[in-house]
């Protein structure tokens, strides 16, 4: 297994700090696992895992429980915001590459496969989309540019080896921690944009 993707899915509304979920939860997270099912990249799998959300787990049932390359977990839940639930993920995985997808946005047909094509090193960051309204029925995307930096790099624009152990922090900001704490003192490698299309930020949630 070349990739895993590690999907934290919890479908229930919350509000902290002025940062609000998603609209239609339910649909957006249908949409992020069938982008991972239009990949043109075979080798990977997806781990969802479930922080404590039973919506999630029927929605896996009905539609996805077949698909031998996507594995659920129910965990207990969590605090906001905690690391615990992508760090699940990463126990569960067998990809030699770990990369990560919020269950509110969603990844183009050739993502992966950028990042498996221009993979180096231990860690590769890349720019990806703000998704930052709608002309019509078409999205209108905006590249954000990413810098190994705080408030500047999250887990829609890192993927990184499985075997550098890296441990997830607790807190909105637990990215900037493991980022700064496992990857960016090894050796990391920007890479062509991808295609990860951010759609929750304030005030756009498309």
């Amino acid at each position: 297994m070349r990739i895993s993707v590690i999907m934290p899915v919890c479908l229930s509304p919350y509000e902290s700090n002025g940062i609000k979920s998603a609209s239609d939860p339910s649909f957006k997270f249908m949409r992020a696992v069938q982008s991972f099912m239009d990949q043109v990249y075979i080798d990977a799998e997806l781990i969802i895992i479930a922080d404590g959300c039973e919506k999630a787990e029927l929605i896996y049932n009905l539609y996805f429980n077949k698909i031998p390359n996507i594995h659920f977990k129910k965990i207990n839940k969590q605090a906001l915001f905690s690391g615990v639930v992508r760090q699940t993920g990463i126990f569960m995985a067998k990809g030699e590459i770990i990369s990560y997808l919020d269950h509110d946005d969603f990844i183009g047909k050739k993502h992966l496969k950028i990042i498996s094509d221009n993979f180096t090193g231990e860690w590769v960051y890349y720019n990806d989309w703000r998704i930052t309204g709608k002309e019509g029925n078409n999205l209108v995307f905006t590249e954000r540019v990413v810098a190994p930096q705080l408030y500047y790099i999250g887990t829609s624009m890192i993927s990184h080896r499985r075997d550098l152990n890296v441990v997830w922090g607790d807190g909105y900001a637990h990215d900037w921690r493991m980022i700064e704490q496992y990857l960016i003192p090894r050796k990391g490698t920007s890479i062509i944009t991808p295609q990860y299309y951010v759609c929750h930020f304030h005030p756009i949630d498309l």
